[in-house]
């Protein structure tokens, strides 16, 4: 399903779609895994869910991706959410992935553990597309994308800075309930485009892993 209209009101759309697909979850196994990016096109919308009719306590937050940095750091994508959902979900049901220079694999090792205490999967995940087609940070044409490994996995390349960055794999995606999908801006309209045409590959469009879930929503303010 594809929605254009005005950001504003799309901001709103997407955190009924989120909460509605949340508390469906909800009410058929007692809690829900929302899984969210950082950046500047999702805050708004995780501010909004605050006025949305769910039962927060049973919502536990994972990280789509991560920069490899500290928590108190500007450019975590956790201290952005945090930020944004603070005045309504409780502390102990967000679960950041927490950057050990020394032992990064261990770490990794651990959020996958604590993923599958949960479910093992994301039951609604919110996305947003960059500028070259990446979600989280799968990135075209990159090992990021061809990873097979089934939670979450590292990268020292990333071609965006910082080159350090943790990630939910493709597989960890496509097996979500529900996706949620952003393309906002018009520095966003190749990207789109490239995601309406069928002719271009997941692996050059990463963004196009939505349309492998049964339950996917795109919201765009921009022209197919």
């Amino acid at each position: 399903m594809i929605i254009h209209g005005e950001r504003e009101v799309l901001e709103k759309r997407a955190a009924e779609i989120l909460a509605q697909s949340l508390q469906k979850i909800i009410d058929e196994q007692n809690r829900a895994v929302l899984a969210v990016p950082g950046g500047r096109s999702v805050g708004a919308v995780l501010r909004q869910l605050e006025f949305e009719p769910v039962d927060w306590h049973k919502i536990h937050v994972f990280m789509v991706d991560e920069r490899l940095v500290s928590l108190d750091h500007p450019e975590s994508n956790f201290t952005l959410v945090k930020t944004c959902v603070d005045s309504f979900l409780k502390r102990e049901n967000l679960h950041p992935f927490r950057h050990s220079p020394a032992n990064n694999k261990a770490t990794l090792q651990s959020y996958c553990r604590l993923l599958q205490e949960y479910g093992g999967r994301f039951d609604v995940v919110l996305l947003s597309s960059g500028e070259d087609g990446h979600i989280a940070s799968l990135f075209p044409e990159h090992e990021t994308f061809s990873s097979d490994e089934e939670f979450f996995i590292l990268t020292n390349s990333s071609p965006k800075p910082p080159p350090g960055r943790m990630s939910a794999s493709k597989k960890l995606i496509s097996s979500s309930q529900t996706a949620v999908l952003l393309f906002w801006g018009t520095e966003k309209q190749e990207a789109f485009t490239m995601f309406m045409d069928e002719q271009v590959s997941l692996r050059r469009c990463p963004a196009k892993i939505v349309t492998t879930i049964r339950q996917h929503h795109v919201l765009t303010d921009l022209h197919g």
